[in-house]
């Protein structure tokens, strides 16, 4: 069995009216229906229901640190919890592939909102919202949304299925700019890094929504699950962990090796948030000041449940933008029914040409 957390959602929640019938959504709305015109009367070759995390852009740089004349100890910050009524915020976006028609790929994007106020959760889904991306509609659809921000050289070379990655990094962008600017004085969590400028995270948008964040006395703190970083060829997490939490490690401070077109928004920390938990890289805005930042990790620590180190409010948003494989077939119906597409089984080479030994992921 899987040990789960008992919490309160509430049927009602006081979102924001913005929040509630948000651009955003009518915008989604309009691009889905328009993209979805093209797809009628097609053939539809269902993907196999795999939940597509490599969709999402991989923000991780691997980092190889050398440690010279500092001490382990002088990079370890104990904190205590500072418990303030502050509301806690976890956003996070997912997408995944449906199937393929003759003319291009058909794809669902959802994206949660959890909100954490004195320990009882709200939440508010955005979508699911299906998509017909072809190779003659792929930048109409990105000029759909504030007119073109991503460049057309970019979006018209990419691959069919790395578009998909891009529009739910766009998405994600857009519902965190969203809540940057609609909360005020609340810890936001992020699902990734502040690592702007490859997988199609540009560091003015970035920039942008942090400085929002800061604008109306928010925190912006991501937390990433797995990380590349590692010091004296372990990896970083793998030292935290011996040590009390909780506590924050300092990876900022030791020289990083990086690619030339990754920009760091966030100053660097491991964190080790609860006893037993696990250790997570954790990037903090490095527009606050270092007081600042730790400051907002310890409101978190006294206003959130941790579920073995992880916050809740994201544990939840990834819980309700997840697609699961009863949502893939049910959209996948629908989509059959509303659109006339005729499903056909999807041709698998790596069978036909090994038999059993066809194993692995056929795109």
């Amino acid at each position: 069995m899987i040990e789960q957390l008992q919490y309160t959602i509430t049927p009602r929640y006081n979102f924001p009216p913005i929040m509630r019938e948000t651009e955003l959504s009518k915008k989604l709305t309009e691009a889905s229906l328009h993209t979805m015109y093209n797809v009628r009367e097609k053939t539809l070759q269902p993907f196999e229901t795999h939940l597509l995390e490599h969709l999402e852009p991989n923000n991780q740089q691997v980092f190889h640190q050398t440690l010279e004349r500092k001490s382990l100890s002088t990079l370890l910050t104990p904190l205590t919890a500072i418990e303030d009524q502050t509301p806690i915020v976890g956003i996070d976006v997912s997408g995944i592939k449906l199937g393929e028609t003759e003319t291009g790929i058909l794809c669902a994007v959802r994206g949660a909102i959890v909100w954490n106020l004195n320990q009882k959760y709200r939440y508010l889904r955005i979508g699911p919202f299906p998509f017909h991306i072809t190779e003659e509609n792929r930048q109409e659809l990105f000029n759909h949304f504030e007119k073109g921000t991503l460049p057309e050289a970019n979006i018209s070379r990419m691959p069919l299925f790395e578009v998909i990655g891009k529009l739910c990094n766009h998405v994600e962008k857009w519902i965190q700019t969203t809540i940057a600017y609609h909360a005020a004085g609340s810890i936001i969590l992020w699902d990734g890094s502040l690592t702007a400028g490859n997988s199609g995270n540009m560091a003015n948008e970035v920039s942008y929504i942090l400085k929002t964040a800061r604008k109306h006395e928010n925190a912006i703190l991501a937390f990433t699950k797995v990380t590349t970083i590692r010091f004296l060829g372990w990896k970083i997490t793998d030292i935290v962990v011996n040590h009390e939490p909780p506590c924050l490690f300092e990876v900022d401070e030791l020289p990083l090796s990086i690619t030339k077109n990754a920009h760091l928004l966030g100053r660097i920390y491991v964190a080790n948030l609860a006893p037993g938990g696990s250790a997570f890289r954790l990037d903090i805005d490095k527009s606050l000041s270092k007081e600042d930042g730790i400051m907002a990790v310890q409101k978190l620590l006294g206003n959130e449940l941790l579920f073995q180190g992880y916050p809740e409010c994201l544990r939840l948003a990834h819980i309700y933008s997840t697609f699961t494989a009863n949502d893939v077939i049910g959209i996948q119906s629908f989509l059959a029914h509303e659109y006339g597409l005729k499903i056909v089984p999807r041709n698998n080479m790596r069978k036909t040409l090994f038999g059993p030994y066809g194993t692995g992921f056929e795109d």
